[in-house]
């Protein structure tokens, strides 16, 4: 009976080890065709912890500035925002131009430590500074035959202190202005602001453009301009004008024409008109 039991047993461990390899086998040759993941059965490794990414928050832009002329250079504060007049009203320019336009103007500063003295002032990093751009209104260029405004007699239009403005239209008005504003950048300038970019809304009206053929070449020469200077490092912003939200704007800004610059800026008594802006006081000296 001893005999037949342990004969018995044996017979039974043979069968448990052969079914073990036959099943062992066959796992093996199914995860080697791929049927089968090896790591089956196993507590699944934990995925590495993704790195928390903070976003930076730019700083927020000043809002008010100190107004200097490009002979004031030596009164800059040293740290906070700095404007610098750059191209006034009458044409001039506060710094040496290459264009061939502003030399037979004769509008480009005549002092030639003026770029270097810019270019210290601009790369300073605790200094903001904002080029203020006279843009359309020009005493200069604006008595330009092809470039300004005219009367419907066909001599210059002249607004109330008898100075010239010239017409964005003008493919040589735009060509001029970029140009400036690109210099403008290359001196390291934070910000451009464009004042004047707009059509004259006081005095006569009669020989200047309906307000829908206004909105459209001033909106057509700020998409050119935004366009050249898409490629530098500088902001472009713009003072805004009272009636920029009216029905037919006789300065020509629209509220679209303005929301596509990077902020506004507007003199005090345009402020409320504006309000959706949220428009910065223009700089004062």
């Amino acid at each position: 009976m001893g005999d037949r039991l342990r004969a018995w047993m044996g017979r039974l461990l043979f069968i448990i080890l052969c079914t073990a390899g036959v099943v062992s086998g066959g796992f093996l040759l199914l995860c080697r065709q791929g049927s089968l993941d090896p790591a089956l059965g196993t507590e699944p490794a934990q995925p590495a912890s993704a790195p928390v990414v903070i976003p930076v928050e730019e700083a927020p832009l000043p809002t008010q500035a100190v107004l200097l002329s490009p002979e004031e250079l030596d009164r800059a504060p040293e740290t906070g925002a700095v404007a610098v007049t750059m191209k006034a009203g009458d044409g001039t320019l506060g710094y040496v131009s290459s264009l061939e336009l502003a030399a037979d103007l004769g509008v480009s500063s005549g002092d030639p430590a003026r770029n270097a003295a810019l270019m210290a002032l601009n790369g300073d990093p605790e200094r903001y500074t904002v080029a203020l751009v006279s843009c359309l209104r020009d005493g200069a260029a604006g008595g330009m035959e092809g470039m300004g405004l005219e009367r419907a007699s066909g001599s210059p239009w002249l607004d109330e202190t008898r100075t010239g403005w010239l017409d964005p239209a003008q493919p040589q008005v735009q060509s001029y202005l970029i140009g400036v504003c690109r210099e403008l950048a290359r001196l390291g300038f934070d910000e451009i602001l464009l004042t004047h970019c707009c059509y004259p809304a006081q005095g006569e009206q009669t020989a200047l453009p309906p307000a829908e053929e206004r909105a459209e070449a001033l909106e057509t020469f700020c998409r050119r301009l935004r366009g050249a200077l898409a490629d530098c490092p500088v902001r472009l912003s713009v003072e805004g004008e009272g009636d920029a939200g009216s029905p037919a704007p006789r300065s020509g800004q629209t509220t679209g024409l303005l929301a596509a610059f990077t902020r506004v800026w507007a003199a005090e008594e345009n402020a409320a008109a504006l309000a959706i802006f949220c428009p910065v006081p223009l700089p004062e000296g």
